[in-house]
């Protein structure tokens, strides 16, 4: 269809009103923003960017380090119950930091899981009622399984002994000795290769209970100011000479049909806005919002892919479209997988509230494989069963098209040739029409995609439809077309430049020199001939590919009969692999054939994506 138009959207209050007009302009989901380093770059713009320190993103980075210690998972609260000063802030964090010092095992980097399991179990008993302990002491470690055995002959136990954990090597055990025997049961221990692990002060999940939910709600509020202090790159502050009040604005694009819709969103707040049209500011990059009706929007996908068009170019996406479509459709022709593509990608496409663009192109292609599965006879790959059909409709002996017949098949590449030819003289007039609209008339009279291209490659779109469908024409290749078709079109191609500046009322001496010049473009020469070859016969894969496939069905077919009994099997699955198989292969090869063959010709690209800030919340 076309380009959404644009309007460039001023939006300005004071500093008391900053954060909520940003709120708000988050909330609308509307405002493509400009950098304020953009709007300020304007020789007649006076204002200056927005420089704030944002403490915000520190505390955001300490919260998140110090609930990872606690194992607690930020983000989950989304706005928080209440505002928070500054210094309170920092109080928590530093009162949090303070206890997590005094327990290092979530920081201890050698803590197995075997150790962590026997620090939860001991965890139960409190750690901070076992340091408080007077009299005696506790040792906390892993023992190996063969050292747990030799305490079972030590003489004069000073201690108890508590198993905690084990494994196929390990006992993970606590022993426990009065403050008089505590060096002797140490050394005991150490003798047996005892690996001490350290009682920590403090548990780590009292921790997390009770600052878990402070953090949750201080991390949402300063996660808030966090990105509201993002926003002021946007931001461009202006001060009044007089008054020396000074006003806070944030200026960007969006949709001329969504300003009165923008607006509603300041009704309480003391906020002016200013709507003008994009070329107010010539400096800046307008973005590029396509607007299609429902059956092209899903391929604008893959016009993103290769690149958005320019704001101020055209939308190439009901040509792409059309082109796409047609070309897929005539290399999967089968009406069966056709319809099972289309059933498919329309089920899918609308399966979840965000359509899937991808799955939509798919739908779409299939109803070209049904049109062109039909027009050659072929469902599921059965060859006979639309005889009859075409009998009755085209009058015919069989089918109308015999795919797998060796008269056909030159037919065949002799279609795919002239359907190159054709989207290709209709991408060389969708640029001479570019061209002309944006004056660039050098482009549109003596380029190879402007009417010298055109009226060259015309000619030789004549001559092999003369060559392949004896039209009777046998002069064309005689001097006076030649000069006119051919030598003509070749020497404007060759001085296009200087033709160029002519028409600009120029100078048309080279800046190489003329002797450079003509060097240069002797080889250019060889190129656009290069080019125009390798283009067209590029098209002869859509004829390929419609023998590939019937050949691949072809393949299922034989196997169906060979395997009696199981031939269903075959059948269902065999569709299935070439549906999967082909249909990939034909679609990734479409869309080489629209990116390098007809894209290079008329599609510049290299427009800015239309991306809005969107809300906190």
């Amino acid at each position: 269809m076309s380009i959404r138009k644009m309007k460039f959207v001023k939006t300005s209050t004071d500093r008391d009103h900053l954060d909520e007009m940003l709120v708000e302009v988050l909330n609308s989901k509307l405002l493509c923003p400009e950098s304020a380093i953009n709007i300020v770059s304007d020789e007649e713009n006076t204002g200056e960017p927005l420089g704030e320190d944002n403490i915000y993103a520190e505390y955001v980075n300490s919260l998140k380090n110090l609930a990872h210690s606690v194992g607690i998972e930020v983000g989950v609260k989304k706005e928080a119950d209440r505002t928070y000063e500054n210094e309170e802030i920092e109080a928590f964090i530093k009162e949090l930091s303070d206890k997590l010092e005094m327990s290092n095992s979530a920081s201890d980097a050698m803590m197995t899981e075997g150790d962590q399991k026997a620090l939860d179990i001991l965890g139960d008993f409190d750690y901070e009622n076992i340091h408080s302990c007077r009299y005696i002491k506790f040792g906390l470690g892993r023992l190996p399984k063969d050292s747990y055995k030799k305490l079972t002959y030590t003489e004069n136990r000073n201690f108890d002994l508590c198993v905690l954990n084990q494994n196929k090597q390990y006992y993970w055990v606590l022993y426990v000795a009065s403050d008089t025997y505590y060096g002797e049961v140490k050394e005991l221990f150490e003798s047996l290769f005892f690996e001490e692990i350290r009682i920590p002060d403090i548990d780590v999940k009292k921790i997390a209970e009770e600052y878990g939910e402070r953090i949750q709600d201080i991390y949402a509020y300063c996660l808030d100011n966090d990105n509201l202090y993002q926003l002021h790159q946007y931001c461009v502050v202006y001060e009044d000479e007089e008054t020396e009040a000074k006003t806070y604005e944030i200026s960007g694009f969006m949709p001329a049909d969504k300003v009165d819709e923008y607006k509603k969103y300041f009704l309480n707040l003391p906020v002016n806005i200013i709507a003008e049209d994009p070329k107010v500011r010539s400096d800046l990059k307008v973005p590029t919002l396509l607007k299609n009706s429902w059956f092209f929007k899903p391929f604008e996908m893959f016009v993103e892919m290769y690149s958005l068009p320019d704001y101020y170019d055209f939308d190439p996406t009901i040509f792409f479209t059309i082109t796409y479509c047609l070309m897929f459709g005539v290399m999967f022709g089968d009406l069966g997988q056709g319809l099972i593509l289309f059933l498919v990608g329309t089920y899918l496409y609308d399966i979840k509230k965000k359509p899937n663009k991808l799955f939509g192109i798919v739908g779409r292609i299939g109803i070209f494989a049904m049109i062109f599965g039909f027009l050659f006879g072929s469902v599921f790959g059965n060859e006979e069963v639309l005889v009859p059909v075409h009998q009755a409709l085209f009058h015919t002996e069989g089918k109308l098209v015999e795919v797998m017949d060796q008269e056909w098949t030159t037919r065949l590449l002799i279609f795919a040739i002239g359907l190159g030819v054709v989207l290709l003289l209709m991408s060389m007039l969708i640029n001479m029409y570019k061209n002309l609209r944006r004056k660039e008339y050098g482009k549109f009279l003596f380029s190879v995609n402007g009417i010298a291209g055109f009226v060259f490659y015309s000619y030789v779109g004549v001559i092999l439809a003369n060559t392949f469908g004896d039209m009777g024409m046998n002069n064309l290749l005689s001097a006076p077309f030649l000069i006119a078709f051919v030598a003509v079109p070749f020497i404007l191609f060759f001085f296009e430049e200087p033709l160029s500046q002519l028409l600009k009322h120029q100078s048309i001496k080279p800046h190489e020199g003329w002797g450079g010049f003509v060097v240069q473009h002797i080889f250019e020469m060889l190129t656009i001939v290069l080019e125009f070859v390798s283009n067209t016969m590029s098209f002869l894969r859509i004829g390929g590919f419609v023998l590939s496939h019937a050949g691949m069905m072809l393949v299922v077919m034989v196997l169906m009969d060979i395997t009696g009994h199981a031939g269903i099997i075959v059948f269902i699955f065999g569709n299935i692999f070439v549906m999967a198989l082909e249909g990939l292969i034909v679609g990734i090869q479409t869309l080489r054939l629209e990116y390098y063959e007809l894209f290079s010709r008329y599609y510049d690209g290299g427009g800015k994506k239309y991306e809005v800030l969107t809300s906190l919340k």
